[in-house]
């Protein structure tokens, strides 16, 4: 038991350890890269959104459906903090998005296990708000649509002439992959983008297609898992496909399993995608070129990455990034809890 837990320790220890110090390795691959803290086993953080105030907010898929607020997170030690469990509604949630200024809309559904196996139970799809406007120091909470007829939301956007209507990315094998439109002021939501292959799975690498979704301009971004792909698409102002628009690649990378991405640093048109199946994390150019910046596929350097934003203060150039539950064959097989670090991009160029 104490060679067993020895050797599990030089394993976290070698997990863990940042990668470079930004000082001497500033723009260079692999980025350097430092853990701000790693949940127990058995926790997924599914995704990733940064506040106002620069504080983070993760979602969680396992143990249970919860927000959590990761404060500070530019500092040596950040507070990590639950902000709210929504058992009452659902068991585990999926993606969290800001819609108007400190208030976020959350997804998730009721699943047939708490296990990391476990299954959606059809119809029991909803979206929840989670509200700091009034109050920074104690959000409210409540429902906003039970959407019986979701398959599987992923991803939340919101319309940039309306920010308190946003887009839901929705797909699951056998479904077609749509993206509904949600005004979280009455709980109204209708499909806003139909009928396009380039929503579905074919189920050559995951049952997932659509998967994580983003606004910018007049366009409408989202990450294809199954088929390798990012994709764009120009919408109107309700976030509709604008007449005679049809889908256009944004990167294809051989291998790659996007799960969701990010604009920036700043204002950049630069996206950085979140390989979760494949342990990577990528750059991708205005032009499409696309390079991985962080892990090699295998490895156990950056396990299951699901999603990222960039900082909105002082570290406007660090992208903090979330992870989840993963066995990884160090020194044996073993689990590691979910986590979220912080990347410094500052000075990368290719």
């Amino acid at each position: 038991m104490r060679a067993f837990a020895s050797s599990l320790l030089l394993g976290l220890v070698a997990f863990t350890e940042t990668l470079a110090s930004p000082a001497t390795h500033k723009g260079s691959i692999p980025l350097p890269q430092r853990l701000l803290h790693q949940f127990p086993l058995g926790t997924w953080v599914e995704n990733i959104w940064v506040r106002p105030n620069g504080n983070l907010l993760l979602s969680t898929s396992t143990p249970n459906a919860s927000v959590y607020q990761v404060s500070k997170p530019w500092t040596k030690s950040p507070e990590v903090t639950l902000v709210h469990t929504f058992s009452e509604y659902v068991d585990r949630l999926i993606g969290i998005g800001e819609s108007t200024p400190d208030k976020y809309v959350v997804v998730g559904s009721r699943f047939t296990s708490a296990e990391l196996t476990g299954k959606p139970i059809n119809g029991t799809w909803a979206t929840m708000e989670l509200d700091f406007a009034r109050d920074t120091n104690r959000p409210s909470f409540r429902l906003i649509a039970a959407m019986p007829e979701a398959n599987l939301l992923q991803s939340i956007a919101s319309l940039p002439h309306d920010p308190a209507t946003v887009l839901i990315s929705d797909q699951f094998l056998h479904s077609p992959g749509q993206v509904w439109r949600l005004d979280t002021r009455t709980g109204k939501y209708s499909l806003a983008i139909k009928d396009l292959p380039e929503l579905n799975t074919t189920n050559k690498v995951t049952d997932v297609g659509i998967n994580g979704i983003k606004i910018r301009g007049n366009q409408a971004y989202w990450a294809n898992s199954d088929a390798n792909i990012i994709y764009r698409l120009k919408i109107d102002r309700t976030g509709a496909p604008a007449r005679g628009a049809k889908p256009e690649v944004v990167s294809y990378f051989a291998g790659a399993v996007y799960d969701d991405f990010t604009f920036g640093p700043c204002d950049e048109d630069w996206i950085w995608a979140t390989g979760n199946a494949d342990n990577r994390l990528f750059a991708i150019r205005a032009d499409g070129k696309t390079v991985v910046v962080l892990g090699n596929g295998t490895d156990s350097v950056f396990p299951s990455p699901t999603a990222a934003g960039f900082g909105k203060r002082h570290d406007k150039n660090i992208l903090y990034v979330s992870g989840r539950d993963k066995e990884l064959p160090v020194n044996g097989k073993y689990q590691v809890g979910g986590w979220v670090r912080a990347v410094d991009t500052t000075g990368f160029r290719f």
